[in-house]
């Protein structure tokens, strides 16, 4: 079975521009601690079975007390696409 790389590299620092907290903007960052791959069964109309490979990333809210989030590779993607969040430093 061959798997991809994953898109973002651990280390990779997001920063969220349309956070907001007790009414004030903050520019939150975020940053990508683990990347990890999880296998979605998903049953076909046929009753056969295809694993579905999603790529998943943990994230280090940065300003909340180190709060950690798992999201897809998805997730981020149409985050970044639709501008509200942007990749402030990437790693080498």
């Amino acid at each position: 079975m061959l798997t991809r790389k994953p898109k973002y590299k651990i280390g990779t620092l997001l920063r969220n521009k349309h956070a907001v907290e007790r009414g004030t903007p903050l520019l939150e960052q975020i940053m990508i601690v683990r990347t990890y791959v999880i296998m979605d069964p998903t049953t076909t109309h046929e009753g056969l079975i295809v694993e579905n490979e999603v790529k998943m990333y943990d994230l280090m809210y940065l300003g909340q007390e180190g709060r950690k989030e798992s999201q897809t590779e998805r997730w981020l993607d149409v985050l970044i696409k639709d501008k509200k969040i942007e990749i402030a430093a990437a790693p080498d």
